[in-house]
């Protein structure tokens, strides 16, 4: 599993740093040696977006301990929010809020993965991502989703 994130940084901060190029001349990445990843960390200024995310098949996501999804893997958890929302809009956005933590981390994989082996349909899928976004955004949350590309 891998995120692709997106975040700024002090130029003053960053220019004690070689940039490395990997892949094509797009892509140039700073390495904070460990010893300085504390106070690189401290000077991030605002939200960090996560921009993609890369998934294995091992991948189980993170597994809440409380409230509706407690002990469900990524998987167990999208259709158990599937179900919930078509019995009720309350208690759908109610678990959106509750399980903020695993709604965000396991968002982008929700979006990426194939649900159609277990009787949720592409386009059942993609209108309970659009409700997952909406409960989000309603729920007033301030760190916004990933975005689904």
């Amino acid at each position: 599993m891998g995120y692709v994130t997106q975040f700024a940084v002090p130029t003053s901060h960053v220019e004690g740093f070689e940039p490395h190029t990997v892949g094509s001349s797009a892509h140039v990445e700073y390495w904070i040696p460990a010893e300085q990843l504390a106070a690189f960390n401290a000077s991030i200024q605002g939200i960090i977006n996560v921009e993609a995310a890369y998934f294995g098949d091992d991948f189980r996501g993170f597994v809440p301990d409380k409230y509706g999804l407690k002990g469900k893997d990524a998987v167990s958890q999208f259709v158990t929010m599937s179900k919930i929302s078509d019995y009720s809009t309350f208690d759908f956005v109610c678990e959106v809020s509750a399980s903020r933590k695993a709604v965000y981390l396991n968002f982008l994989f929700w979006a990426q993965f194939d649900f159609t082996p277990l009787g949720i349909a592409r386009q059942q899928k993609d209108a309970i991502i659009k409700k997952l976004s909406e409960a989000w955004d309603f729920n007033h949350i301030e760190i916004p989703l990933p975005v689904c590309r």
